[in-house]
C-alpha cells in the first residue's frame, strides 16, 4: 500500500445571480402589485419574489445589458478596480459614461460598492464589487 497522503481540493461552487427580466406595460406591473398587496392584506403569504427587472419593450431590455455593460461587469469581477477612474482607464471609456453605467447597474443590484476609504489626496475611493460568478437570466415576455 502506498503511504502517500492524498489531498482533495474542495471544489468552489460558483455564485450565481438570478434575475428575471420581463417586458410589461405599466398597467401590467400595477396589476401585479395590486394582486400581491391584496394577498398580503388578507394575511396570505405572498410568493417569494425573484429579483425582477421590468422593461417597456424588448429594445429597452437589449439596451440594458449592452455589450459594454457586460464588459464592465466582467472587468469589475476579474480586475477588482479600486475606483471608477481605474475602471474607465482599463475599459478605455469615458469616465462619465462608466459612472452612469455603474450607477444604473448598482441601482438594480448587479454591482455593489464597498465602503469608501480616504486616499492620500483626501479623496474618497469607491471599491466596486461583483459578488457572483455568473448571471442567470430568465426572460419573460
Amino acid at each position: 500500500m502506498n503511504d502517500k497522503k492524498i489531498f482533495h481540493r474542495k471544489k468552489r461552487h460558483p455564485k450565481i445571480k438570478h434575475i428575471l427580466l420581463q417586458v410589461k406595460t405599466i398597467d401590467e406591473m400595477a396589476d401585479d402589485f395590486k394582486r400581491t398587496w391584496k394577498k398580503a392584506s388578507s394575511g396570505k403569504p405572498a410568493a417569494v419574489a425573484a429579483e425582477t427587472i421590468c422593461f417597456d419593450n424588448a429594445e429597452e431590455m437589449q439596451k440594458f445589458l449592452s455589450p459594454e455593460r457586460i464588459r464592465l461587469i466582467r472587468a469589475i469581477h476579474d480586475r477588482k478596480p479600486k475606483s471608477i477612474v481605474e475602471l474607465a482607464a482599463f475599459l478605455k471609456r469615458d469616465r462619465k459614461n462608466v459612472t452612469e453605467d455603474v450607477k444604473m447597474l448598482e441601482a438594480v443590484g448587479l454591482i455593489a460598492r464597498k465602503a469608501p476609504k480616504k486616499n492620500l489626496k483626501n479623496k474618497e475611493k469607491v471599491e466596486l464589487i461583483v459578488d457572483y460568478d455568473r448571471i442567470q437570466m430568465d426572460i419573460a415576455v
